[in-house]
């Protein structure tokens, strides 16, 4: 990445729920140690059921979704059905590895007739690989010991909604490059649907201890 590059330093997480899959991001781009948006959506639509969340360099991953939305508009038109979420991902994995320079990853995730709620991340050079939950990005790091301790398989929308403001509540606290508001997208049978909400203040109470005083002896 080049110096002052706009980059996405982020925290996505995704996860799988009892009817679809659920998805939260923060909303802030930076260039270097500046913020340069505080309000980005970082969950780009790919058809009505599957979206894709991105990290790494923000032009090249806006150019590399610009791409792919042409590349599955075709697709439709030949098959002529819906697509579905792995061969969407498998697309996403192609152009991956074709243009090695691109500067990024992705997750693909969504709903289909054919098995449900599904995720899947592509790595920059190329690779996919599927699980009930994943995170990627810069804050991921931080919450790695919250998601570990705390996600169940086939939680309620409640408890997937709670699990991930927590989640990336925390990583904004800790992640200098996270930060602005939390975006929530929920996809199941009926389609997508968005919320956007302020991240929770710390779990805990943070208290100043006074330092005491050195005695001259």
């Amino acid at each position: 990445m080049q110096k002052n590059e706009i980059s996405i330093g982020t925290t996505v997480v995704a996860i799988e729920i009892q009817d679809g899959v659920m998805i939260g991001t923060d909303s802030q781009t930076s260039s270097g140690p500046l913020v340069s948006n505080k309000i980005s959506d970082k969950i780009s639509y790919l058809t009505r059921s599957i979206v894709c969340c991105r990290s790494g360099s923000a032009a090249q991953t806006q150019n590399t979704i610009d791409n792919l939305r042409s590349l599955v508009l075709t697709n439709l038109f030949e098959r002529k059905f819906p697509l579905k979420v792995q061969h969407l991902a498998q697309i996403f994995r192609e152009y991956c590895y074709r243009e090695n320079a691109v500067n990024s990853g992705f997750i693909c995730s969504g709903w289909d007739c054919f098995h449900g709620g599904q995720i899947y991340s592509i790595t920059q050079g190329g690779y996919i690989f599927n699980q009930s939950i994943i995170l990627m990005g810069s804050g991921s790091i931080f919450i790695q010991g919250f998601c570990d301790a705390n996600y169940r398989l086939k939680m309620s929308e409640l408890e997937s909604k709670n699990f991930l403001t927590k989640a990336l509540s925390l990583a904004i606290l800790r992640d200098g490059s996270s930060g602005g508001f939390i975006r929530l997208a929920k996809i199941t049978k009926k389609g997508i649907e968005r919320l956007v909400l302020n991240p929770i203040k710390p779990f805990y109470k943070i208290e100043v201890q006074q330092i005491p005083k050195f005695i001259l002896v």
